[in-house]
């Protein structure tokens, strides 16, 4: 755990970021506050990418001494929220309460479920035009009836080559498919990026979808939502 917290804790500060409160096995920290910082989401998704870096090199080392693996789970969010002293006369904390913390804390868990270390929201997304992004739902998080669209970093925009840009673009085409109930317009490009990149769970996924759905019929009333209850 010291390893973990302490790898976690200097990536944190060296983005710029402040460590809220270490709980359990997660770490919570903001950035933009107590200085404002323009820039503070592509420091807070440049410190994601890293954490999930070093994690993966954890990994190793463990692996190597017979350790346990590791793996992480990381939600960004991007919004207003309060920000301050906040507690009672007995005990007191410097951080952050509100929505857009609440949003970031249910993102945390998606992530296993999509088989990548990152996920963040639309409005992350909006503020990071810097990075590659690939989305992966749409989703109804618990305590949110208006649904949200998620993504996961794939790279700095400048790293990107044309078969990821073709895999996206096809990938686009697979989501439009799949909200549009088409399953049987859309397996076959889904089946080409399989074929691409066979253990991404994320193309896995959705060839289960698919499935299902050419059993069931059509629903009018669905509005492409994946709905997630769990905190």
């Amino acid at each position: 755990p010291t390893r973990f917290f302490r790898r976690l804790s200097e990536i944190i500060s060296r983005h710029g970021g402040t460590v809220d409160k270490y709980m359990g096995d997660s770490v919570m920290a903001f950035w933009g506050a107590p200085v404002d910082n323009p820039l503070h989401a592509t420091f807070a998704v440049q410190a994601a990418v890293e954490m999930a870096r070093s994690m993966e090199e954890l990994s190793m080392e463990n692996r190597a001494a017979g350790l346990p693996e590791v793996s992480v789970g990381i939600g960004l969010n991007t919004g207003l929220m309060s920000v301050g002293d906040m507690g009672s006369t007995v005990r007191r904390s410097y951080t952050v309460i509100g929505d857009a913390v609440n949003l970031a804390s249910r993102l945390v868990s998606l992530s296993g479920a999509y088989g990548v270390p990152i996920v963040a929201s639309e409005a992350t997304v909006k503020a990071v035009p810097g990075y590659i992004w690939q989305e992966l739902d749409r989703v109804r998080v618990k305590g949110r009836q208006q649904a949200v669209t998620i993504f996961s970093p794939l790279g700095p925009r400048e790293s990107i080559t044309q078969d990821l840009a073709q895999s996206l673009a096809l990938w686009m085409e697979v989501l439009a498919g799949y909200r549009a109930q088409k399953p049987g317009q859309v397996k076959p490009l889904l089946d080409m990026l399989i074929a691409r990149d066979a253990k991404k769970v994320l193309y896995r996924l959705y060839a289960e979808r698919l499935a299902s759905m050419e059993s069931r019929p059509f629903d009018p009333d669905w509005d492409g939502a994946t709905r997630f209850e769990s905190k």
